[in-house]
């Protein structure tokens, strides 16, 4: 996978190495001062390390020095040590340190510099070549894995410039910026994975019980043979801060994006409902085939309630999607109820991490009792479809499959829990970190064999069971985080919920 973004680390070494230059009537004095122990910071894999090794200089001389006096001084000495196994971009900069208030600060035009590097000297350079605080650069490049940069500075008054800087100081430090290709976030839920060889899904392994489980998947009428991640068992690292809040990872999944490419990325669902919502609640007036609503999502009410694009729809029309608030769709016969989104509806930023991508909308005949995860998988990217409804539906914001709720439980498969409460074991506590206790759960997948009924999660969080689209069930939104996001920190506990940046 292409890596495009690099995400960009600032290391401030505040005081770790302090030049410090103060100028009298008669003589220059120039030292550096250690302050505290070695630096080291790490950043993921990357492991940087600057350490100061001189014990500093002293100066006494004329206030001025020529060029050649200036090269010859002995410099100051640190190291940039990069003890990951990637090569990494690094700028060091030379920035001002704060002086005391009766101190005045000389002007970089009387100021010289000679860096040198693994041995090689800059030569005798003005201050101010080098750019004005806090831009001053004094190195830059891509340091290779396993690798170690020497440096010795010297700093001196240059006889070039005429003027009057008695009793005037300098006092810098430096400041390392480092930049590194860090791997998408679905790279790293990927290696994080359990080994695709276990199929053990009630492992006893508390730390395999935690991450994501691999799948793998026939042909299907509209997809070839994939294989996905999933997130199953009752508690997985599998929380996520995204629109500043609570959202739970599914997996990682191969999808078509809108340019036709197949890419993975990962599946997110808010953790928490956004209100209790019609599917659909058109009648025969309002273009069902019926009075009780119309089962095909790429016109379905809450869709548009849920993506862009149809803010001229006079009622509900993209509210959620733009955080807005106004009167949205509920209840039988084209019912209406105030709606709010204004805190709970997707802010910029999060719209920045997702786009479209193909959401296969085949269909699933109430006579048909699948009761494994495989088996709704190959119903939900297959053909069977009501008359005159889509295969697919490319868009943003969408609602889970059933798949993605029967393949949590911990034996990887509904089975049992699929049609009964009693078999189930929910007495026992809940096996799949979806289950909502007394919540009915919308999902995206239509009864096939009529134009009115979807599927939910029903209230005792254990059935999947079929209804008319104008219910009120709860609305969970669910998409696809864009392939480059990455992941910034977190572990993805509940405690730690995982971090996200573009």
């Amino acid at each position: 996978m292409e890596k495009k973004n690099k995400k960009v680390t600032v290391i401030i070494i505040s005081i770790f190495i302090v030049l410090i230059l103060a100028i009298l009537v008669s003589y220059a004095y120039f030292t550096t001062e250690l302050n505290g122990a070695d630096q080291i910071v790490k950043v993921g894999e990357l492991e940087l390390v600057l350490d100061e090794t001189s014990e500093g200089i002293s100066l006494d001389n004329a206030v001025g020095i020529s060029d050649s006096e200036g090269l010859s001084l002995e410099g100051s000495t640190f190291k940039l040590i990069n003890n990951g196994s990637k090569a990494v971009d690094y700028t060091i900069y030379l920035d001002d340190n704060t002086i005391e208030e009766i101190d005045t600060r000389i002007d970089d035009k009387y100021l010289k510099y000679n860096l040198v590097k693994n041995g090689e000297s800059s030569g005798a350079y003005l201050l101010t070549s080098i750019g004005s605080n806090p831009n001053r650069i004094l190195d830059s490049g891509t340091i290779e894995g396993k690798s170690t940069n020497e440096y010795s500075l010297s700093l001196w008054i240059t006889d070039e410039v005429d003027g009057n800087y008695s009793g005037q100081v300098f006092s810098g430090k430096l400041r390392v910026e480092v930049s590194q290709d860090k791997p998408e976030g679905v790279d790293v839920l990927i290696d994080k994975a359990n080994d695709p060889s276990n199929n053990d899904y009630n492992s006893s392994s508390l730390e395999e019980q935690k991450e994501m489980y691999v799948f793998n998947h026939s042909e299907t009428y509209q997809t070839e043979a994939l294989t996905d991640y999933r997130y199953i068992g009752s508690n997985p690292n599998n929380y996520v801060i995204f629109n500043n809040e609570v959202w739970r990872i599914i997996g990682v999944f191969p999808v078509v994006n809108a340019k036709g490419e197949t890419e993975n990325r990962i599946k997110i669902i808010r953790n928490e409902f956004i209100g209790s919502y019609s599917w659909d609640n058109k009648n025969m007036a309002t273009g069902a085939e019926d009075d009780f609503g119309k089962n095909d999502w790429s016109d379905a009410r809450l869709m548009k309630l849920l993506n862009g694009g149809y803010e001229n729809e006079e009622v509900g029309g993209s509210l959620y999607y733009n955080r807005g608030s106004g009167i949205c769709y509920s209840g039988h016969n084209n019912g209406t109820v105030s709606c709010d989104f204004s805190e709970s509806g997707l802010n910029e930023e999060a719209k920045s991490m997702f786009s479209k991508v193909v959401w296969y909308l085949g269909g699933k005949d109430a006579r048909i009792t699948s009761n494994t995860g495989e088996d709704d998988y190959i119903l939900e990217r297959g053909n069977q479809v009501t008359s005159n409804r889509p295969l697919l539906w490319l868009g943003e914001v969408g609602l889970i499959y059933i798949s993605d709720y029967t393949y949590t439980f911990a034996n990887g498969v509904s089975d049992s829990c699929y049609n009964t409460i009693t078999s189930c074991n929910v007495s026992e506590g809940p096996k799949s970190w979806l289950y909502k206790s007394n919540i009915g759960m919308y999902m995206i997948v239509h009864r096939s064999n009529n134009t009115r009924d979807i599927y939910v999660v029903n209230t005792y969080g254990a059935d999947v069971l079929f209804g008319g689209a104008d219910g009120g069930n709860y609305v969970y939104p669910t998409l696809y985080l864009n392939s480059n996001i990455k992941i910034t920190s977190g572990d993805g506990s509940s405690e730690n919920p995982y971090r996200l940046s573009i």
